[in-house]
């Protein structure tokens, strides 16, 4: 326990257990500190050393030979104190911080994500950040998108009660897909012309775009930039025209 409480204070496991240990055993040498935290002279000499630094440990030299010794436990009050002042440093400063963070979210990101299990992620995480009202756009979507079918059937449903509209523009084989889409609410499908057919799908969502390729093996190219966006946006403005209801 008393350990548990050291290391909520900060100090590393070797510490709290040099620490305790000499508050048990006294004044004492480095051998019988490892001797009696099972830890090797080498942890117990850094942990030592670091204790040193914060205060917590002081050491005499008897016949040459260093004996440390525990400060009184009421030194952890400053390590607490310490800690408060630091966390309200941050706090002070976490409108600055996230002013940083936001800034830096406007540099264009790349990811790519493997497999079904990948590819389910970014789906997931890409629909946690929409809001009600967003408008998500599929262009393209191939007959080969069926492996997931079970997935999309249970993701649509969860979208739609979310309040995010989907517009898909299918294939002209996709037929079973089609089909099935229709039937959901919050969503609107059309049909590629022929000389449109891809055996891959673009999807734009807020600023997001999701390049998804079903064959050999699923993988989704996820690209995070709002001028990339709204470019694919115009794009599947003009297709949406141009395909059939």
């Amino acid at each position: 326990m008393e350990q548990d409480v050291l290391k909520s204070l900060g100090l590393l496991d070797s510490e709290s257990r040099v620490y305790v240990s000499l508050l048990n055993l006294g004044p004492s040498p480095a051998g019988k500190i490892a001797s009696d935290t099972r830890l090797n002279r080498m942890s117990v000499y850094k942990a030592l050393d670091s204790l040193i630094r914060k205060g917590l440990v002081s050491y005499v030299l008897k016949a040459n030979r260093r004996e440390f010794e525990a400060a009184d436990p009421k030194a952890l009050g400053r390590l607490l104190n310490e800690k408060e002042t630091a966390l309200k440093k941050i706090k002070e400063q976490l409108p600055d911080l996230e002013k940083l963070f936001h800034s830096t979210k406007k540099l264009v990101t790349a990811n790519i994500f493997q497999g079904i299990k990948g590819a389910k992620a970014i789906w997931e995480a890409t629909l946690d950040e929409c809001k009600k009202g967003d408008v998500w756009l599929v262009l393209g979507a191939p007959k080969s998108a069926k492996i997931l079918g079970g997935y999309f059937q249970d993701f649509n449903k969860r979208r739609a009660k979310k309040g995010v509209l989907m517009q898909i523009i299918y294939n002209q084989d996709a037929e079973e897909l089609i089909s099935a889409r229709r039937q959901q609410p919050l969503t609107e499908v059309r049909v590629m012309p022929k000389e449109y057919m891809t055996p891959a799908s673009i999807e734009i969502i807020q600023n997001r775009v999701l390049l998804v390729i079903y064959n050999p093996d699923i993988m989704v190219f996820s690209i995070n930039s709002p001028e990339t966006a709204d470019s694919f946006r115009q794009y599947f403005k003009l297709l949406w025209k141009m395909a059939k209801k």
